[in-house]
């Protein structure tokens, strides 16, 4: 099964940028680099991922370094959408549940074997 190039988009400011570059550098992912905007101090750099192993690779680089990855179309996670309450509804609400303490005993759930043996 052959994937498709995907192209992932990081605007980072001027200070983050040299990370990014030298990271592509290193795994070899082709980069496009432009000014973003009005301001000089931040830049839109698009990485082309021709695989799931780089795009693995490059969202746990991306994470580690705190960089907001964006532009994978449908592979962005959508919001999630909140539901409106119905009037005519008769169920709890969220509030109505956890306003409410709970007073089960809550029982230990820690317990040793002492008939095992490694040796």
């Amino acid at each position: 099964m052959a994937m498709s190039d995907e192209n992932a988009v990081v605007i980072t400011r001027r200070k983050n940028i040299q990370t990014l570059i030298d990271y592509c550098l290193d795994t070899r992912l082709s980069v496009t680099i432009n000014p973003r905007g009005l301001s000089n101090d931040e830049f839109e750099v698009e990485v082309v991922l021709a695989g799931i192993k780089q795009a693995i690779a490059f969202g746990m680089f991306a994470r580690e370094n705190k960089l907001e990855v964006s532009g994978l179309g449908d592979l962005v996670k959508p919001k999630s959408v909140a539901k409106k309450a119905d009037p005519k509804d008769n169920t709890p609400g969220l509030s109505e549940l956890v306003s409410e303490p709970a007073k089960e005993k809550e029982e230990p759930t820690l317990s040793f074997d002492l008939n095992v043996s490694d040796n």
